[in-house]
Protein backbone atom coordinates (compact mmCIF):
# COMPACT_ATOMS: atom_id res chain seq x y z
CA UNK A 1 0.00 0.00 0.00
CA UNK A 2 1.73 3.16 -1.00
CA UNK A 3 1.34 6.40 1.48
CA UNK A 4 1.07 10.00 0.30
CA UNK A 5 4.22 11.79 2.45
CA UNK A 6 3.80 15.03 2.82
CA UNK A 7 7.24 16.17 2.76
CA UNK A 8 7.33 18.51 5.74
CA UNK A 9 5.56 21.40 4.13
CA UNK A 10 3.44 21.54 6.72
CA UNK A 11 5.18 24.65 8.32
CA UNK A 12 5.87 26.29 5.27
CA UNK A 13 2.32 25.83 4.20
CA UNK A 14 1.18 27.70 7.87
CA UNK A 15 3.88 30.66 7.19
CA UNK A 16 2.33 31.27 3.52
CA UNK A 17 -1.14 31.27 4.79
CA UNK A 18 -0.19 33.55 7.68
CA UNK A 19 1.35 35.91 4.94
CA UNK A 20 -1.05 35.58 2.43
CA UNK A 21 -4.08 36.17 4.44
CA UNK A 22 -3.99 39.35 6.19
CA UNK A 23 -3.30 40.91 2.31
CA UNK A 24 -6.40 39.25 1.51
CA UNK A 25 -8.61 40.30 3.76
CA UNK A 26 -6.63 44.29 3.50
CA UNK A 27 -7.12 44.23 0.00
CA UNK A 28 -10.90 42.89 0.05
CA UNK A 29 -11.78 45.50 2.66
CA UNK A 30 -9.76 48.30 0.52
CA UNK A 31 -12.16 47.27 -2.50
CA UNK A 32 -15.21 47.55 0.01
CA UNK A 33 -13.69 51.24 1.46
CA UNK A 34 -13.60 52.46 -1.90
CA UNK A 35 -17.34 50.98 -3.22
CA UNK A 36 -19.09 52.80 0.16
CA UNK A 37 -16.82 56.01 -1.40
CA UNK A 38 -18.48 55.83 -4.62
CA UNK A 39 -21.82 55.27 -3.19
CA UNK A 40 -21.81 57.96 -0.67
CA UNK A 41 -21.08 60.35 -3.27
CA UNK A 42 -23.97 59.11 -5.27
CA UNK A 43 -26.52 58.87 -2.40
CA UNK A 44 -25.15 62.79 -1.85
CA UNK A 45 -25.91 63.77 -4.96
CA UNK A 46 -28.65 62.43 -4.92
CA UNK A 47 -29.95 63.76 -1.47
CA UNK A 48 -29.14 67.40 -2.43
CA UNK A 49 -31.24 66.97 -6.20
CA UNK A 50 -33.82 65.81 -4.10
CA UNK A 51 -33.45 68.52 -1.09
CA UNK A 52 -33.43 71.58 -3.79
CA UNK A 53 -36.59 70.20 -5.47
CA UNK A 54 -38.59 69.96 -2.10
CA UNK A 55 -36.80 73.72 -1.60
CA UNK A 56 -38.32 75.15 -4.84
CA UNK A 57 -41.72 74.00 -4.60
CA UNK A 58 -42.02 74.44 -0.79
CA UNK A 59 -40.45 78.61 -0.37
CA UNK A 60 -43.95 78.71 1.48
CA UNK A 61 -44.39 76.16 3.59
CA UNK A 62 -40.80 74.29 4.15
CA UNK A 63 -38.02 75.49 6.23
CA UNK A 64 -34.29 75.01 6.47
CA UNK A 65 -33.76 72.26 9.17
CA UNK A 66 -36.95 70.76 6.85
CA UNK A 67 -34.66 70.99 3.56
CA UNK A 68 -31.70 69.74 5.88
CA UNK A 69 -34.10 66.79 7.67
CA UNK A 70 -34.65 65.62 3.53
CA UNK A 71 -31.15 65.18 3.16
CA UNK A 72 -30.41 63.00 5.99
CA UNK A 73 -32.94 61.03 5.43
CA UNK A 74 -31.70 60.67 1.87
CA UNK A 75 -28.25 59.89 3.03
CA UNK A 76 -29.34 57.38 5.49
CA UNK A 77 -27.04 55.29 7.17
CA UNK A 78 -24.43 57.04 4.78
CA UNK A 79 -24.54 60.17 6.30
CA UNK A 80 -21.12 62.18 6.49
CA UNK A 81 -19.61 63.28 9.23
CA UNK A 82 -19.88 66.72 10.16
CA UNK A 83 -22.48 67.18 7.50
CA UNK A 84 -23.50 70.86 6.74
CA UNK A 85 -26.75 71.83 4.67
CA UNK A 86 -27.19 75.33 3.49
CA UNK A 87 -30.35 76.77 1.50
CA UNK A 88 -30.39 79.50 -0.43
CA UNK A 89 -31.46 82.07 -2.96
CA UNK A 90 -28.82 81.74 -5.20
CA UNK A 91 -27.53 83.81 -8.03
CA UNK A 92 -27.83 82.07 -11.26
CA UNK A 93 -24.86 82.73 -12.92
CA UNK A 94 -22.23 82.09 -10.39
CA UNK A 95 -24.37 80.20 -7.79
CA UNK A 96 -23.41 82.79 -4.79
CA UNK A 97 -25.89 82.80 -1.56
CA UNK A 98 -27.99 86.49 -2.07
CA UNK A 99 -30.41 85.48 0.81
CA UNK A 100 -32.95 83.26 2.04
CA UNK A 101 -34.64 80.77 -0.32
CA UNK A 102 -37.61 81.56 1.28
CA UNK A 103 -37.60 85.05 -0.18
CA UNK A 104 -37.66 83.69 -3.32
CA UNK A 105 -39.56 84.04 -6.22
CA UNK A 106 -41.42 82.29 -9.26
CA UNK A 107 -38.12 81.60 -11.69
CA UNK A 108 -35.48 82.45 -9.23
CA UNK A 109 -32.63 80.03 -8.27
CA UNK A 110 -32.31 78.45 -5.13
CA UNK A 111 -29.03 76.64 -4.44
CA UNK A 112 -28.93 73.18 -2.30
CA UNK A 113 -24.91 72.54 -1.12
CA UNK A 114 -24.05 69.97 1.40
CA UNK A 115 -20.60 69.40 2.15
CA UNK A 116 -19.12 66.55 4.95
CA UNK A 117 -16.53 63.83 5.34
CA UNK A 118 -16.48 60.68 4.38
CA UNK A 119 -14.51 58.40 6.66
CA UNK A 120 -13.69 55.10 5.22
CA UNK A 121 -13.32 51.81 7.67
CA UNK A 122 -9.83 51.03 6.72
CA UNK A 123 -7.82 54.36 5.02
CA UNK A 124 -4.43 53.06 5.13
CA UNK A 125 -5.32 49.95 2.68
CA UNK A 126 -7.60 51.76 0.51
CA UNK A 127 -5.11 54.45 -0.26
CA UNK A 128 -7.76 56.86 0.95
CA UNK A 129 -7.12 59.63 3.97
CA UNK A 130 -8.36 58.98 7.01
CA UNK A 131 -11.04 61.62 6.23
CA UNK A 132 -12.21 62.18 2.58
CA UNK A 133 -14.25 66.41 1.82
CA UNK A 134 -17.17 65.98 -0.38
CA UNK A 135 -19.79 67.95 -1.14
CA UNK A 136 -22.82 68.37 -3.68
CA UNK A 137 -24.83 71.68 -4.98
CA UNK A 138 -28.04 71.95 -6.56
CA UNK A 139 -29.24 74.69 -8.50
CA UNK A 140 -32.99 74.94 -9.03
CA UNK A 141 -35.63 77.34 -9.86
CA UNK A 142 -38.10 78.16 -7.20
CA UNK A 143 -41.68 77.45 -8.44
CA UNK A 144 -43.70 78.13 -5.27
CA UNK A 145 -44.42 81.73 -5.42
Amino acid sequence: MYRARNGGRGGSTAVEVAIALPLAFAFMFAICDVGRAIATKQLLVNATRSAARQAAVGTTTLTTSDIQNIVATGMGKLALSGMNVQVYQADPATGANIGPFTKAENGQCIAVQVTGNFVPNVPSFSLLKSSVSMTSKALVDCEAN
